[in-house]
Order: C-alpha cells, then sequence, then structure tokens
C-alpha cells in the first residue's frame, strides 16, 4: 500500500510541475518563424511592391518593418497582419523586419 501510495503522489507532482512533458509546437515556435517579407511586381524602374506575411494558422502577430523606396526616407512602422494572410505596404527599395511578436490580444 505504501508503494502504491508513493506512486501516486510522486505521478501527481509529475503533473502539476510538468516534468516530462513535451512542449506543443506553437509553444517551441517564435513569432518570427512565421513572417517575412518579400517583392512582387514593379512600381517603377527602382521600387518594388513589399509584401508582409504572416504564415500562422491562428495567431496575429505584431510586426515592425523599416523600409525606404529609393531616394526616400526611412519609414519605421508597426503591422498586424491576421493569421494566414499577406499584405502590401507599399512600394520600396530595401526593407527589414525589426521584431515580431505574438499579439496579446
Amino acid at each position: 500500500m505504501f508503494r502504491a501510495l508513493t506512486a501516486c503522489v510522486v505521478f501527481a507532482a509529475l503533473l502539476v510541475g510538468g516534468a516530462g512533458r513535451p512542449l506543443a509546437a506553437e509553444e517551441e515556435e517564435t513569432a518570427p518563424a512565421f513572417v517575412s517579407l518579400s517583392f512582387e511586381g514593379a512600381c517603377d524602374e527602382r521600387n518594388n511592391r513589399l509584401w508582409l506575411h504572416n504564415t500562422h494558422t491562428y495567431k496575429t502577430i505584431a510586426i515592425r518593418v523599416r523600409w525606404r523606396a529609393a531616394g526616400g526616407k526611412d519609414l519605421n512602422e508597426e503591422f498586424y497582419p491576421a493569421p494566414g494572410s499577406s499584405r502590401e505596404i507599399g512600394c520600396a527599395a530595401e526593407a527589414e523586419i525589426l521584431s515580431a511578436e505574438f499579439a496579446a490580444f
């Protein structure tokens, strides 16, 4: 009986502590793994259409992007693309993702 009780206590401690529990794929992944930028189509001879992509299936991601059109000034903006979406940001010669985090809403 003592062994059965000890086994129950150890099992309960593992359940509460989560020891040995594998993390779900969503817990292991970070927001930057689901976002990307692409240039698709020309705006003019020096700039292309800039697109932002969120490939996560159910989470919105807050993404800060720095982008600049040829001869223009740097723009630094935050976007909240819906899950599984792509949206055009504008015309740019260069761009980079500065940060990406899962939205807290």
